[in-house]
Order: C-alpha cells, then sequence, then structure tokens
C-alpha cells in the first residue's frame, strides 16, 4: 500500500478475517490495523508507536491475545500514513505466514528448547512457496519451547512442543485446536521438524483454500511425516498409543506426557527470572487496551532504568527485559499506572473484546461490563477460570471453551456453561440485566463456596442446571 494508492478495507464481517498494516479492517470506531513482531524491540520503538497511535487514530492501543500491536481509529488516509511512518522504523515486523514462538525464546533458561531455528527455517520456505497466500485466513503454526511463557490456550494449524526424553530434546507434532484438544501425531526431530511443517501445509494448500489443520487425519500425517516420526527403538520410550506419552493418537483426546515442559499460571505476570542476570517485567493493559499516552509514560520510564528491550506476547502481555531492580521498579510504576501485573488480579480473568461502540458488530460494552465483573466478582475470579466476555457471537477475545460465556445478541445477554460464544445458548437474559447477572454468580459463589475449594472446582460441583437457574433467579 502506497500514498498513492487505494487503502484495502477489510470488512469486520467474521471470524477469520484478519487485519494488517497493509490491510486495514473495518470497525465500529474506524479503521484498525494490527503488526507484529519476529524479534524484540526496545522500549523507545514502543514509544515511537504510541506517538503514531496518537497523531494518526483515536489514541487507542490493543495488545492481542497473541501479542499483536493494534491501531485503532485510523481513516482511509491515515492508515497509508500509519504504514510509511511504521516502516520508516525499521522494525522487526513478521510478514507472511504467523509462526509463533515465545517472547522470551533465546533467553529463558527454563526453556527446554530455542525455536528459533526452527521458526526461522519454516518462515524462509513459506516465502518461497507463497504459502501465506494460498492457505486458509489467520493459518497459524507454534513452535513452543517451553518456558515461562504458556501458549497452550493459543490456537494453531500446526503446533510444535519440545520435549526432553532422556538427554534428547523431541518435538511433539500436535494438529489443530488449543494444545488439550489438539491430535497428537507423533514425535519429531529437530532436524526434520521444519520440514515436515511445511509438507503438512502444502498438504492443505493442496486441499484447498480453506482447509484448516483440522482437516487432517492421523493417517495422512503419518504418510507426510513416513520415516521422520521417531521410533520407540531410537529413544528407549514407549512412545505406543498405550504409553504414558501416547503421542501417537488415533483420535483427538487429552493426552499426557512425563517430559513435556509444564507452566505455571496460564498467563505469569510479575517478575520472571530468565537467568543469573537477567530478568522478564511480565504485565498487561487491563482487558487488553491502553491509551497510548499511558503506553508512552511507561516507556518512557523503562528507558529510564535503561531496559533494552520489551516484545510483545500471549496474554495480552508486554515483557520488559532487563536486570533485576529495573524489572521489580518498572513493575511498581505498571501497577501505579493500572497495569495488570500479577495473576491474582482479577481483571486477568477476564477475556474482553471490544464492544460498544468500538466494534460495529458488537451487542454490548463490554468493557463496562467487564469493570463490573473485576469489582463484583472478585472472589470468583481466583485465577482457576476465565469469563469471557464478548460483543457478539463471534467470540474474538476468546475462541476457545470458557467455563463462563456471555454474548450480546439481537435477542439479549447470552449465556453458555463451559462453552463458547459461538455455541447454542444455555439462556438468554435481557440487556437490562447485565451487571445483574455478574452479580447473581457472585452471590452463587459466595454462598456456595466451600473452604478451599477454587472457583472452576465451584463451577463443576453444582453444574449447568443450578448455575443457570441462579442467574434466572429462578428461586426468587
Amino acid at each position: 500500500m502506497s500514498a498513492t494508492s487505494r487503502v484495502d478495507v477489510q470488512p469486520f464481517t467474521r471470524r477469520g478475517v484478519c487485519p494488517a498494516l497493509s490491510a486495514p479492517m473495518q470497525t465500529g470506531d474506524g479503521l484498525l490495523s494490527r503488526i507484529a513482531f519476529t524479534d524484540h524491540i526496545s522500549p523507545d520503538d514502543l514509544d515511537a508507536l504510541s506517538a503514531l497511535a496518537i497523531r494518526h487514530g483515536n489514541g487507542l492501543i490493543d495488545i492481542t491475545a497473541r501479542g499483536g500491536l493494534q491501531f485503532r481509529g485510523l481513516t482511509a488516509e491515515s492508515a497509508v500514513a500509519l504504514e510509511q511512518d511504521i516502516l520508516t522504523l525499521s522494525l522487526p515486523l513478521r510478514q507472511g505466514l504467523a509462526v509463533e514462538i515465545s517472547p522470551l525464546a533465546g533467553i529463558d533458561e527454563a526453556a527446554i528448547a530455542d525455536p528459533r531455528a526452527i521458526m526461522s527455517r519454516i518462515s524462509e520456505r513459506a516465502d518461497t512457496f507463497k504459502l501465506s497466500e494460498r492457505l486458509a485466513a489467520k493459518m497459524s503454526v507454534i513452535i513452543d519451547g517451553g518456558g515461562h511463557v504458556s501458549m497452550v490456550d493459543l490456537l494453531a494449524d500446526v503446533r510444535l512442543k519440545a520435549v526432553r526424553i532422556n538427554d534428547d530434546v523431541l518435538w511433539q507434532l500436535m494438529l489443530s485446536g488449543a494444545e488439550k484438544t489438539s491430535l497428537r501425531a507423533g514425535m519429531l526431530r529437530t532436524e526434520h521438524a521444519a520440514d515436515v511443517v511445511i509438507d503438512l501445509l502444502n498438504c492443505l494448500v493442496e486441499r484447498g483454500s480453506d482447509a484448516r489443520g483440522r482437516d487432517l487425519d492421523i493417517e495422512t500425517v503419518r504418510a507426510v511425516c513416513a520415516e521422520r516420526l521417531v521410533d520407540s527403538n531410537e529413544t528407549g520410550q514407549d512412545l505406543s498409543p498405550s504409553s504414558p506419552c501416547r503421542d501417537l493418537l488415533s483420535g483427538r483426546e487429552k493426552a499426557e506426557s512425563l517430559t513435556l515442559p509444564t507452566h505455571g499460571e496460564a498467563h505469569p505476570y510479575g517478575l520472571m527470572s530468565l537467568s543469573c542476570w537477567q530478568f522478564a517485567a511480565a504485565l498487561a493493559p487491563a482487558y487488553g487496551q491502553i491509551p497510548a499516552d499511558t503506553l508512552s509514560a511507561l516507556c518512557r520510564h523503562a528507558s529510564m532504568l535503561e531496559i533494552k528491550y520489551v516484545r510483545p506476547g500471549p496474554g495480552h502481555a508486554l515483557y520488559f527485559i532487563g536486570d533485576k531492580e529495573a524489572c521489580q521498579t518498572l513493575l511498581t510504576h505498571a501497577r501505579d499506572a493500572s497495569f495488570v501485573t500479577n495473576a491474582r488480579d482479577p481483571r486477568s480473568a477476564i477475556a474482553v473484546c471490544a464492544g460498544e461502540p468500538a466494534c460495529a458488530s458488537a451487542f454490548i460494552s463490554t468493557r463496562q461490563l467487564a469493570e463490573h465483573a473485576a469489582a463484583d466478582c472478585a472472589a470468583l475470579l481466583d485465577g482457576s477460570l476465565t469469563l469471557h466476555l464478548s460483543g457478539c457471537g463471534k467470540g474474538c477475545a476468546h475462541p476457545t471453551s470458557a467455563p463462563l460465556a456471555f454474548s450480546g445478541s439481537s435477542d439479549g445477554l447470552a449465556f453458555r456453561y463451559s462453552g463458547r460464544v459461538s455455541d447454542a445458548p444455555d439462556v438468554i437474559l435481557p440487556f437490562t440485566e447485565q451487571k445483574a447477572a455478574l452479580s447473581r454468580l457472585a452471590r452463587l459463589y459466595e454462598k456456595e463456596h466451600k473452604p478451599g475449594e477454587n472457583a472452576r472446582a465451584l463451577l463443576a460441583r453444582l453444574g449447568r442446571q443450578k448455575i443457570v437457574a441462579a442467574l434466572r433467579q429462578d428461586n426468587r
């Protein structure tokens, strides 16, 4: 897109259409452009991007659930100017196929493996084959080397996850969805991992432009991988479907592996020790959105503390890299500026989209509802579950299942227990009862909670029928 060209605007009518710097998306508050990075940038770089959000947009920046940066409130003309100004910064912008790794890859000593070389080879070969132009929209590849940052809830068409078996590092191949529901297809050695991913993507190309990872069955995957799948005899481990690792499943049931990397809390905000001398300050804007001037002030403070690097990541987080004292000081500053700085913050348990009026598809003001939930449902939002508040039935903020899922609809506020907002609702409440519905859940928790029981366990014990009855106030 150039200054003299017509801006390529994408309609915001369904999930699956992805905004880009050169192809912004129409939303309720103007055009939306998104960028993502392949490496760290500096706080000064992020400060410069904040200034551009003010100059060309409405001064709001989104940090997405996958670590992208979104600029809101653009016009057709300012979107062109934004692209030009961003390109002059010479930042490590991701182009083409989305191949995602931990934002701490290569510097996190808690990781099992460094995925950057595999990512680079996949990206290079994908560019050679022009795969991003031939694959389905929002095709995603995740290369998870383990470590502090959890990527288990991110959807992926193809996923590789580092596994340590004895002294060897292998990569578990998974297809479609979040990690816990993915099809586990086998183990690969590092030297074969990237090529297998490319071969599987080419297989999808042959099946058509709408084919996704879910369209690959286990027989097809094994045929593509052939002898590159690791045999049990090579590792001294039983890799059969009945083994504890269960890496060659014929279905999509949850697998167990004694050697998979483990993560702590889903999105562990706060101070992270990456090595003896290097730390990360992990923090997030509440509900993934921040005024650009507030973000700019944070970046200037980070630069003053001589923090050299920052990168957005999963959980709407920003990871600032520096020494321990600098990171601790920045976290204090961020907390005072209303950023989320620990996983016990109830706001970190709420997945929320832009909502009204920012999104043209939304029926409800999700962020106002989220603020009410954070204040009135703090005990319920104990970190054991996700409360999903969606403006409509697309579920952009949380495409997977959530224990508590609300969405706006033409008929009212729709609720699903342990489902996606695209599922059939368990109950639809009047628009006037939006905040009251959340308060009813808070009162239900207070009434039914047992000592030592987390919110997820409580809801599972009560069951769908009792939760829906509480929302409808059947006993009043």
